[in-house]
């Protein structure tokens, strides 16, 4: 066998091996050109190594919308410039500078370790902050179960102490002491339970503990509690990590604009679909409609702010009052990032006094309202008055401060800037820059108020005139900045705007309902003159007209008249609605209904074309062609739909009477599609069900309505004995069959025979 053909020979002769010379260095000096490495980079030692997968396990542990960016700029780093800036990054940067901020807010919104619910829920609260909304659900009924089961222990053992009387449970003391020993608990979620002020000042009624236990005993009220905290939580992270700053995203976090836009999105959706109807007419008109004409749309809301301040300013010139102009932030502390650099080189570091105590931006703004509080009270005690507009914005770092246009009369001007000052300044006022930055006071030109203040009000509603100017802090343009701004307030739950010092709002509203009818035989000429004045939109003469500034709400011409319903919300408490006003010197039982007309809210009607074969399914559509007698509508107020059955008998009776041929198209669609449905599907499926879905049951298989209500009070009875039972295990239960669980034995009677309590052996 010759060589060749052994394959010891290349069939075709090799390609050339590449000699031609690199480029020449192009350079002043020959010793700058790059030189070939002389070595690889150096492994990790067996120290550093361990360290390292320290510090990433500590990332695992994290939630992943936080632990993803710091493992993400881990592989960046390792990809692109080795190993060794990977190490250096997980060792100098993330361990000792952010890490411990994680811990600290970690540490402020965990559940708290002196209450009876911590062993049963402190594995789950501390995952809150990385749950989604199926688990936060779940979470919620859990605690909600806990405290039902809770209230009945307590109440059983206080009628046992006080001789198994059940008249004893019923009274202010006895309820006021079970609500004691069951806000505890609640405490430990970090929710503060309804009524808590109350009981602290031995004020507390049964009426409020009623009110307050049938909130810890709901499922919804819960999620409520913990979907605020959740988001709070989540933002903090970010914060602590940097991510909300003028290099990454100024005000809010991108997550949390995401997840404000996608709510408000979803509350848009909700409006387009309901209509008010009329309760005495049947009258509709689109929700959505009238939502959009009241101060919920942005842009109104601008207009009427703007107009406000523009009246404060008018009514201050006319009775010769100054303005300032306030700003007021907080000291260093409460800032997690600090500026260096000039405004071509800044750049943000974290700052580490905020290290010590992590403050969110709720405390930061609780923060200033106790100094303005102690304001107020300095005010009050040298008699100064102040009147005017506070707006609240935050800056670059998610930290809020105060813009305040104030009024007042020109010899009390430099006594209130003193008193102010002093206030501003008492906290951590020696620090470096706090006399130049913490308060700042400029003194307002006559006509120029509305406009001095007219950017911030359109920064933090809509960025309405702003096209080309930028934000001094973050660099961007100002009409961007408005969907930051309104996500962050949205997030803590912060009011951007406040009147200080003037008539109502609520009443300057109310008034301007009123149109086209005189007020003076019912009332008399002060009432007309506010409702004149409210009417023309002139805040200025309704300041006037009400008594001027700074005059008690008591002694106003005009205030809100409100009146109990007859219906009860879901937690049984009466509800007050505004129905209209009514003036204090003539009496309160004086009344002027503003509204007279009953509305409820409820699914909006679509349309039916009249061609008898434009069958489509839709919400409220009618159930056939043929049937003309309106809606039908379950129980729980939802119309229902025509199933296709239903379509093609329709239209075999239209074909039966000769309206439609067979030829027609949508005659062979409609029939044909019924006939597709009722044929037999053959599953070739080794599995005769989906197992990421539940079965659908039989009739006979199904609860019964007092069984699934018993499920949740066996859960709750289990848990209690740290026995976690499965859901079909429960569903035995409920039945009254015999189970084996965490080696015990438990089985409860059937509906008739069970009381309460189980049988373990």
């Amino acid at each position: 066998m010759p060589a060749d053909s052994r394959g010891q020979h290349a069939p075709t002769s090799p390609p050339p091996f590449n000699t031609a010379d690199k480029a020449p260095f192009v350079g002043a000096y020959p010793w700058n050109a790059p030189r070939p490495a002389i070595s690889k980079e150096r492994p990790l030692t067996r120290d550093e190594y361990h360290q390292g997968q320290d510090a990433l396990c500590k990332i695992a542990a994290l939630p992943n919308f936080i632990g993803g960016i710091f493992y993400g700029r881990h592989e960046y780093l390792l990809k692109n410039s080795g190993l060794l800036t990977a190490h250096r990054f997980l060792l100098n940067v993330f361990i000792p500078r952010i890490w411990p901020r994680i811990q600290r807010i970690n540490a402020k919104y965990a559940m708290k370790t002196d209450g009876k619910a911590y062993p049963l829920f402190v594995d789950d609260m501390a995952r809150l902050a990385g749950m989604n909304d199926k688990q936060l659900k779940q979470l919620a009924a859990r605690i909600a179960a806990h405290h039902f089961v809770g209230y009945e222990t307590l109440s059983d053992a206080y009628i046992k102490e006080h001789g198994g009387e059940q008249a004893a449970l019923f009274t202010d003391r006895a309820q006021a002491t079970i609500y004691g020993q069951l806000a505890g608990d609640v405490l430990d979620f970090n929710v503060i339970p309804m009524h808590w002020k109350k009981y602290c000042k031995r004020k507390l009624d049964m009426r409020c503990v009623f009110s307050s236990i049938a909130r810890l005993v709901n499922d919804e009220w819960w999620i409520r509690q913990l979907k605020a905290q959740r988001t709070q939580w989540r933002e903090s992270l970010l914060i602590a990590a940097g991510e909300v700053s003028l290099q990454k995203s100024g005000y809010a976090s991108k997550q949390a604009i995401r997840d404000v836009r996608a709510r408000r999105m979803a509350n848009m959706e909700y409006l387009k679909s309901r209509e008010l109807e009329n309760v005495d007419t049947g009258e509709r008109i689109d929700l959505i409609d009238k939502v959009m004409a009241s101060i919920s749309n942005p842009e109104i809301r601008r207009m009427e702010l703007m107009s406000t301040i523009a009246g404060i300013e008018k009514y201050a010139a006319s009775v010769g009052d100054v303005g300032m102009f306030i700003t007021i932030t907080t000291p260093s502390k409460y800032h997690p990032t600090r500026m260096v650099g000039k405004k071509e080189d800044r750049r943000v570091n974290f700052n580490h006094r905020w290290d010590e105590e992590a403050f969110s931006p709720k405390d930061s703004q609780r923060y200033l309202v106790k100094i303005w509080g102690k304001m107020r009270t300095a005010f009050k005690d040298h008699g100064l008055k102040v009147y005017g507009m506070r707006v609240v914005e935050p800056h670059h770092d998610a930290t809020p401060h105060w813009h305040m246009m104030l009024f007042c009369d020109r010899a009390q001007r430099q006594a209130v800037i003193d008193i102010m000052r002093s206030y501003a300044l008492k906290e951590d006022g020696h620090e470096r820059g706090a006399k130049n930055q913490r308060f700042e006071c400029k003194h307002l030109n006559k006509g120029g108020a509305a406009g001095y203040i007219a950017k911030y009000i359109a920064k933090n509603i809509d960025g309405y005139a702003l096209d080309g100017q930028l934000d001094h802090e973050t660099g961007q343009a100002l009409s961007d900045t408005a969907a930051a701004v309104t996500a962050w307030a949205s997030v803590w739950r912060i009011p951007q705007f406040k009147s200080i010092g003037v008539p109502t709002m609520g009443a300057y509203r109310e008034c301007r309902r009123i149109r086209g009818v005189s007020l003076t035989a019912d009332f008399d000429e002060l009432v007309e003159a506010v409702r004149v004045a409210a009417d023309a939109g002139d805040f200025a003469a309704y300041i006037e007209a009400q008594g001027g500034a700074n005059v008690p709400r008591n002694t106003q011409t005009v205030r809100t008249a409100r009146h109990v319903i007859d219906e009860l919300n879901e937690y049984d408490e009466e509800v007050q609605k505004v129905i209209g006003i009514f003036a204090p010197h003539l009496g309160a039982d004086h009344v002027h209904e503003t509204r007279t007309t009953k509305w409820q809210i409820v699914a909006k009607s679509v349309a039916v074309a009249p061609h008898p074969l434009t069958l489509k399914s839709a919400f409220g559509a009618p159930r056939s062609p043929v049937n003309n007698c309106g809606e039908v509508e379950t129980g729980l107020g939802q119309s229902l739909s025509p199933t296709p059955s239903e379509y093609a008998t329709a239209v075999m009776k239209l074909v039966e009477s000769g309206s439609v041929g067979w030829k027609e198209p949508d005659v062979a669609k409609v029939l044909g599609d019924a006939v597709r449905r009722q044929s037999p599907v053959i599953n070739h499926q080794q599995q005769s069900f989906n197992p990421s879905k539940s079965r659908e049951l039989a009739p006979s298989a199904r609860l019964t309505q007092q069984e699934r209500s018993r499920m949740s009070l066996i859960y709750s009875e289990l848990i209690q004995y740290s026995v976690i039972p499965e859901r079909w295990e429960l569903e035995a239960l409920a039945r009254g069959a015999t189970i084996k669980l965490s080696d015990k034995t438990i089985s409860y009677g059937t509906i008739n025979e069970w009381v309460s309590g189980f049988f373990m052996t």
